[in-house]
C-alpha cells in the first residue's frame, strides 16, 4: 500500500507559530494522516553542517520510502540546489510521485528579469520535476501553461486556508476597513499615500513594522501586531482590504502586478475572522470574491469611500453571511484538503 509523506522544514530556535500557510498545510496533512519528513535546521550551525543534514535527510528517503510513495512539497523551500539533485533520483529508482504546493512563484514576485540563481534553479528547474503541482488559481496555472507545464499536472486550491479556533459568528459589527500585513513603508508603500489622502472613512491597522510617526489623523488607528493564530480573534472593522504596490489609483510595481497571479493570505484571514473583502479588480482572487459573493471589486482606492456610501445594509448583510460561510471551510482547512485528495485520488468530505 502506498504511503503519502509531506517534508517539514523546522527551525529548532523557533519558538513562534512560523508562517501561518506553510504551518496550515502541515497541520491538514497531518489530521489526514499523511507521515511526516522533517528537516530540522539549526540556524546558529555552521552552514557545512547545515548542508549535511540536508543531504543526509534526502539519503534517508531512499530507505525510509517504499515503491510508489508520495511526497508533498511546499515550493519554495530551503535546500533548492540538494532537491534538485535528488527527487529525479527518487523517482528513477523508487518511483516517488512527488506533488508540489506554491505559495510563492518567485519569478514573479520578485519580478521577471530578477538575477537571482536561486530563483532560476526554483522555477525553471525545480518545479517542472514535480508530478503534480498545486497552483494558486487559473491565472498562474495559465502562466505556468505557457511555460510548458501540462494542464494534467497542475490544480488549483482557489483560496488558502486559515486554520483557527475563532468563532467569526459572536464578533460584532464595527466600523472600518481593516488592513493587516506587513505595514513597512517598503512592503505597504501604498498605506503611507492612504493615510495621506484625507480618508473619509476608518482604518484598523494590524501588523508589524508600522511607522508610528505618521501622521494619522482621526481616521487611522494601529491596532498592533499579533501571533497569525490570535489575529482571527482581534480584528475589527467591517471590511478587510486586499491592496499591494506604490499607488492608491491602482496595484502599480513588482508586488501590484503579483496580485494578478497570486492569493495573498490575507484574504484568507480577512474572511476567516468573517469579513467581507474590498479587492483591486484585476486580482486573480477577484473571481473567487465575486463568484462567492464575499466582497466588493474596486479600480483604485480612491472608489472605497463612495462603495461605503452606497451599500445597503441588506447588501452588507447578505456579504457577511457568505463571507462567515466561506472563512468556516477555511477555519477547518477545506480547501487544501479537496484539492490534495483530488491529486492522490480520493474524495472530500464537506
Amino acid at each position: 500500500m502506498k504511503l503519502i509523506y509531506y517534508v517539514e522544514y523546522k527551525k529548532r530556535e523557533e519558538n513562534t507559530a512560523g508562517p501561518k500557510a506553510p504551518n496550515d498545510i502541515y497541520l491538514i496533512s497531518q489530521n489526514l494522516n499523511f507521515k511526516n519528513l522533517t528537516i530540522k535546521i539549526d540556524e546558529n550551525e555552521n552552514k557545512l553542517i547545515r548542508k549535511l543534514k540536508i543531504i543526509l535527510f534526502w539519503l534517508s528517503l531512499f530507505y525510509k520510502l517504499k515503491r510508489n510513495d508520495i511526497v508533498i512539497y511546499q515550493y519554495p523551500t530551503y535546500g533548492v540546489k540538494d532537491a534538485i539533485k535528488f527527487i529525479p533520483l527518487l523517482k528513477k529508482y523508487k518511483k516517488i510521485e512527488f506533488i508540489a504546493v506554491i505559495h510563492d512563484l518567485d519569478s514573479l514576485r520578485i519580478g521577471l528579469h530578477s538575477s537571482s540563481e536561486i530563483v532560476t534553479l526554483a522555477d525553471n528547474l525545480l518545479l517542472p520535476m514535480f508530478d503534480k503541482i498545486i497552483c494558486h488559481n487559473n491565472n498562474m496555472k495559465n502562466y505556468l501553461i505557457t511555460k510548458g507545464f501540462t494542464k494534467d499536472q497542475l490544480s488549483c486550491i482557489e483560496i488558502f486556508d486559515y486554520v483557527c479556533t475563532v468563532d467569526a459568528k459572536c464578533k460584532q459589527n464595527s466600523e472600518g476597513i481593516v488592513i493587516a500585513g506587513n505595514l513597512s513603508k517598503d512592503k505597504s508603500p501604498y498605506l503611507y499615500k492612504l493615510i495621506d489622502s484625507n480618508l473619509g472613512f476608518k482604518l484598523n491597522l494590524f501588523g508589524p513594522n508600522f511607522d508610528e510617526s505618521q501622521d494619522l489623523g482621526e481616521n487611522v488607528e494601529y491596532l498592533g501586531s499579533f501571533k497569525p493564530d490570535e489575529l482571527p480573534k482581534k480584528i475589527e472593522g467591517k471590511f478587510g482590504l486586499v491592496w499591494d504596490g506604490d499607488s492608491i489609483e491602482t496595484c502599480f510595481g513588482i508586488t501590484g502586478n503579483y496580485l494578478r497571479y497570486n492569493n495573498p493570505h490575507k484574504t484568507s484571514l480577512y474572511l476567516a475572522s468573517g469579513l467581507p473583502v474590498i479587492i483591486w479588480k484585476e486580482a486573480a482572487m477577484a473571481k473567487f470574491i465575486q463568484e462567492n459573493n464575499v466582497g466588493i471589486l474596486v479600480d483604485n482606492l480612491l472608489d472605497v469611500e463612495k462603495v461605503l456610501q452606497e451599500i445597503s445594509v441588506d447588501e452588507y448583510e447578505l456579504l457577511k453571511k457568505n463571507a462567515m460561510k466561506i472563512g468556516e471551510k477555511l477555519r477547518e482547512g477545506y480547501y487544501y484538503r479537496r484539492v490534495i485528495q483530488s491529486c492522490i485520488g480520493r474524495g472530500v468530505d464537506g
